[in-house]
């Protein structure tokens, strides 16, 4: 990807917007960050760079980019609107670095358009996302989509393998996330929570259990992070449900669309704000 970018950059064919997307989101950021190098000709820290601006939500503590970090609402919240007041000041250009525009709000990407569109002179923004179908398409079509390849496979074993993770863990958890990259990101406690659930979710499958043995909404202590955990989790158990058709082991799955239904519904009520209690117990009640 560098090295593509160094020849677009060398032939005068730059896009104003880049979009990265991949399964890895460190990935993504790495090759956000290596391109930003390649047009800013930076050799040290990025962060140290004058003409360099990154909004990241985990180190703004957000699921998302919001629209106050792209247009001025506030003081003390950095935005986009700010950072590009001023012409690039070491060179000709200056790398904006917006990343996970997946989980960007809806009015977040609305406020973004104008800026991708018409960016100031010299102004270059990457995006990196996971999942392409969560942007708007109006922001899509004004960015340059670059697909980042996946590692291989046995690659990613040998990570998997060197963080400890059993191998019938490493399929258990790998159908749950959709990718091994996603799995090796995923912190160790949140793999837990998923491995702990999945013997009484396949039981369930096999109609030799109850989903009141996995359906617990897990323990936190903010509301907003046992929202993020009962978000992993009935995605998790989505996500088994549907492979279970191509794998034997999970059983008889003849009412797989009416629980994929039924889990649609859950995981919209979670995004949509409601408490993650309400849901399991509705969940539970209504089957």
């Amino acid at each position: 990807m560098k090295e593509r970018f160094a020849t677009e950059l060398a032939a005068g064919s730059l896009a104003d917007a880049y979009l990265f997307v991949g399964a890895s989101r460190s990935r993504l950021k790495e090759v956000a960050f290596d391109c930003a190098k390649v047009l800013l000709g930076a050799h040290g820290p990025l962060a140290e760079h004058a003409d360099f601006s990154l909004f990241d939500p985990v180190e703004l503590g957000v699921p998302g980019l919001k629209v106050e970090h792209v247009a001025y609402r506030k003081d003390g919240v950095p935005c986009l609107e700010t950072a590009l007041r001023y012409r690039p000041k070491v060179g000709d250009f200056r790398a904006v670095v917006l990343l996970d525009a997946d989980r960007m709000t809806t009015d977040a990407q609305g406020a973004l358009l104008k800026t991708t569109e018409e960016p100031p002179p010299g102004t270059i923004l990457f995006f990196t996302a996971c999942e392409l179908y969560d942007l708007s398409p109006a922001l899509r079509s004004r960015c340059r989509i670059w697909r980042v390849a996946r590692k291989a496979e046995e690659e990613l074993m040998r990570q998997a393998s060197a963080a400890g993770i059993a191998a019938a863990d490493w399929q258990v958890l790998k159908w749950a996330c959709g990718s091994g990259e996603r799995v090796l990101e995923m912190p160790k406690e949140e793999r837990q929570i998923l491995l702990d659930a999945f013997p009484a979710v396949q039981a369930w499958l096999q109609g030799e259990g109850s989903a009141t043995d996995w359906c617990q909404v897990p323990a936190a202590a903010k509301m907003s992070e046992k929202r993020r955990l009962s978000l992993l989790l009935l995605g998790a158990v989505w996500a088994w449900l549907c492979s279970g058709q191509k794998d034997p082991e999970l059983g008889n799955l003849a009412f797989q669309d009416h629980w994929s239904r039924r889990l649609d519904v859950a995981l919209g009520r979670l995004s949509g704000q409601v408490t993650p209690e309400l849901v399991f117990q509705d969940f539970l009640q209504n089957p």
